[in-house]
């Protein structure tokens, strides 16, 4: 197998630890990213606790573990954000990208909490969330409601360059996996996909390796 080689870090979209393990395993991904309703309905399934789940995915993540929370206001997600990343020292809160995430995302920095917001349509809105205390924001990739989301995801790298800021570009919604490598080429830090998205990658490396 070949591990993924991109300057942009992969994380796996997914609530099981098997498939997580097997994709970290396969390509090298280096995140997780799931939210409190996929967790909460893996965790009923397996007859299970959500946040003994959260422990378990943390424990082969290889990375941040994102979970998304939603919330009717900002002490809503804000309660929500605290209780997940009480969980596992890896999770990242990923609060919506709204002006209640925003403030959301202000009140978790002070309580030393990560977060991740969005996804964001125009870069100048992620860019206030990312001067609220976000470690990451999101883009979509490709082309949704008159929206190039690759050209979101360049803007939005170079506002973050220009203001010296930390804060990464996360790719979502990603379908495909020359996707993946569309959102490396925008310049994003780290693009995020579902396992079956992942596995097409390694069968793809796989095949190159081979000469096929």
């Amino acid at each position: 197998m070949i591990i993924f080689l991109a300057p942009v870090k992969l994380f796996v979209d997914s609530a099981d630890p098997t498939e997580i393990g097997a994709c970290v395993a396969a390509k090298g991904t280096c995140g997780v990213t799931t939210s409190a309703s996929r967790l909460a309905d893996a965790a009923r399934g397996a007859g299970a606790d959500p946040r003994a789940l959260l422990g378990a995915i943390a424990g082969v993540a290889n990375g941040p573990v994102f979970v998304a929370v939603t919330g009717p206001d900002v002490d809503g997600l804000m309660r929500e954000a605290r209780d997940w990343a009480s969980a596992a020292a890896e999770v990242v809160a990923l609060l919506p990208g709204t002006d209640a995430g925003v403030e959301a995302a202000r009140a978790c920095a002070g309580a030393r909490i990560r977060t991740a917001v969005g996804p964001f349509a125009r870069p100048e809105q992620a860019l206030v969330a990312a001067h609220a205390g976000a470690a990451f924001v999101l883009a979509q990739v490709g082309r949704a409601a008159g929206v190039d989301g690759n050209d979101v995801i360049r803007k939005l790298v170079a506002l973050l360059r220009t203001y010296d800021m930390r804060t990464e570009v996360l790719a979502s919604a990603i379908e495909i996996p020359v996707q993946v490598i569309d959102a490396a080429l925008a310049g994003a830090h780290a693009a995020t996909a579902s396992g079956a998205v992942v596995r097409q990658l390694d069968a793809e490396s796989s095949r190159v390796a081979d000469g096929g």
